[in-house]
């Protein structure tokens, strides 16, 4: 599964619901050195005894969202914060993050869109990665599918926001084989170093 050629990369993912085997590759990703974080999207059966020990005993970080199946009680005993969305920012790419279902861009949580250059939701176990103009600026707006439940024609995939040296690469890729699915790049203003 992992041929990534970025010097650091986020992993995203969402809808894995009980999917054990989905996960456990997942975290393989996640792991690696060059993972600055794993962005998860929501939908995951933490009360599955084999998925809660891979998020408690995790050596990565991970910044999921609460998802219509999530039970927020549930996540408690992870020590983990379930918001229904959340942003974030990593090498000057400003993130938005939610699952979808209530919150399915940045506007409908009174943010602006415009603020955000990676918009990322999950919800329809679809992969998606569209490129649209807000207010005269680029926006990609991500959906990495369902890497244990794929609806239609859509395969079982994730996604990888990759950095190297100055662009940012969003792709959708296949978890069996690793295929690339879709590829969108995106223009930052990146902050320095600190």
């Amino acid at each position: 599964m992992l041929k990534i050629d970025y010097d650091e990369f986020l992993l995203v993912s969402s809808d894995v619901h009980s999917g054990e085997t989905a996960l456990e590759r997942l975290q393989v990703t996640a792991c690696d050195r060059r993972c600055l974080a794993f962005l998860y999207a929501g939908d995951l059966d933490v009360e599955n005894y084999f998925i809660s020990t891979i998020l408690r005993y995790r050596n990565f970080v991970f910044l999921p969202v609460r998802g219509n199946c999530d039970n927020r009680w549930s996540w408690l005993d992870l020590n983990l914060d379930l918001p229904l969305f959340r942003t974030c920012t990593f090498k000057g790419l400003r993130i938005f993050l939610s699952h979808g279902h209530y919150y399915c861009d940045p506007e409908s949580a009174g943010l602006e869109n415009r603020d955000f250059d990676l918009v990322i939701t999950g919800h329809s176990h679809v992969n998606e990665i569209r490129k649209e103009i807000v207010s005269g600026k680029e926006v990609v707006f991500l959906n990495p599918g369902s890497p244990s439940r794929p609806r239609g024609r859509s395969r079982a995939s994730y996604a990888i926001v990759g950095f190297k040296g100055n662009s940012v690469c969003v792709e959708t890729r296949a978890l069996d084989g690793d295929g690339l699915l879709a590829k969108e790049t995106i223009s930052v203003q990146q902050s320095p170093e600190r």
